[in-house]
């Protein structure tokens, strides 16, 4: 299970989520003209729940984080955390920031769209453990991780190109490597052995 593999991942996070298709009547009983906004109706709804599961679970009220202007999350004082959804999979983490100072988590499926048109996605930097079909998406969603972490640390305008990343030494587990934008470095990791999902986590501690 997704939710399972994000916590052997990062264990320093806390971490709720899962798969809420289950939500979704089926398909035959909705009007094509439907579909859209009841599919965005319940990405919103499943993520609302896991934010305020993950926040009653360290023991605040269980209140989701509201979406600041920025487009960040106004996470309780003490805590960072982040969140991503494919669809109605949804991932949420959280950490005290005595413990990290920005995190950035990223979900993605294999093969969900083309992403040779989009730049910063360069082939040196594709992680050497996951095979090679595969190399595109998880460098995309470690580079998504990371942006998610270094977005509000810098407080400036991030793309990808801006974001380059090493990789270390090879490991059974996941990827592991350091990705680097303007003066800061966090720590990246990536797996892909929950076919067909590739999760990904940025972790910085200043």
């Amino acid at each position: 299970m997704i939710v399972d593999e994000l916590r052997r991942l990062a264990p320093e996070l806390r971490v709720s989520g899962g798969c809420f298709s289950h939500w979704l009547p089926h398909p035959r009983h909705v009007a094509p003209a439907e579909r859209q906004r009841l599919l965005k109706m319940t990405e919103r709804n499943a993520t609302a729940k896991c934010l305020t599961d993950l926040v009653a679970s360290v023991g605040l009220p269980a209140v989701e984080p509201a979406r600041l202007d920025s487009g960040n999350r106004d996470w309780p004082d003490g805590y960072t955390g982040s969140v991503s959804h494919k669809g109605t999979t949804v991932l949420a983490a959280i950490v005290p920031t005595d413990r990290m100072t920005s995190i950035g988590i990223d979900v993605e499926r294999d093969a969900a769209e083309d992403l040779s048109a989009i730049p910063g996605l360069d082939a040196a930097e594709h992680p050497p453990e996951v095979s090679a079909a595969r190399r595109p998406v998880s460098l995309f969603s470690v580079k998504e991780a990371a942006w998610k972490a270094l977005n509000p640390v810098l407080g400036c305008r991030l793309d990808f190109p801006d974001i380059t990343v090493s990789w270390l030494p090879p490991d059974l587990a996941c990827s592991r490597g350091v990705a680097r934008a303007v003066d800061i470095a966090v720590d990246v990791r990536c797996s892909a052995a929950v076919p067909p999902w590739i999760v990904s986590v940025a972790l910085w501690r200043r």
